[in-house]
C-alpha cells in the first residue's frame, strides 16, 4: 500500500535526505498552481512502483487530467513551504 503524506507546518518539513527516504530514490518535485508541492520518486514509473490512489486523485485534482503517481508520495502544502528548502 503506498503513502501519502501531508505537511502542513513548516516545522515538519523533511530534509532532501528525509524525502529521498520517503520515497524510495531521487525525488521529482511538482509545484501546483497553488504552490503546494508534490515530491515522488523520479524513477517511479521506470522501476514501476505500485499506484498511488491518493496522490494521483491530488494530480487530477490540480490539473483536471489523468496522471498515474506510482510509489509513496509527500504533499507540501503552500502555507508550510518555508522558501529555503523547498
Amino acid at each position: 500500500m503506498t503513502k501519502l503524506e501531508i505537511i502542513t507546518d513548516e516545522k515538519k518539513l523533511p530534509t532532501l535526505k528525509e524525502a529521498q527516504k520517503f520515497v524510495g530514490g531521487y525525488i521529482e518535485a511538482i509545484t501546483f498552481p497553488n504552490d503546494d508541492l508534490l515530491i515522488i520518486n523520479e524513477d517511479g514509473k521506470s522501476k514501476e512502483l505500485p499506484y498511488n490512489k491518493d496522490a494521483s486523485e491530488v494530480w487530477v485534482y490540480h490539473y483536471g487530467m489523468t496522471d498515474a503517481i506510482v510509489g509513496d508520495a509527500l504533499l507540501i502544502k503552500a502555507d508550510a513551504r518555508d522558501g529555503e528548502r523547498w
